[in-house]
């Protein structure tokens, strides 16, 4: 299998590019989700039931 990989040939360099990119992106979100800090975490969890700005109706505001 693994002289496949090593062997690379016409197409088989876009699969291993996009495995990378695949694997990248997933670690540099990974290392974000863990050093983030706590209190935005508990501020983004709260958002939604934040009620200090009144709710607007999108469906109204048309004209």
């Amino acid at each position: 299998m693994f002289k496949q990989i090593t062997n690379l040939q016409g197409d088989e360099i876009y699969l291993m590019t996009s495995l990378w990119i695949f694997l990248i992106f997933f670690i540099v979100v990974g290392l974000m989700l863990f050093f983030m800090k706590k209190d935005y975490i508990q501020y983004m969890k709260e958002l939604p039931f934040d009620e200090s700005e009144p709710k607007s109706n999108h469906l109204s505001d048309s004209n």
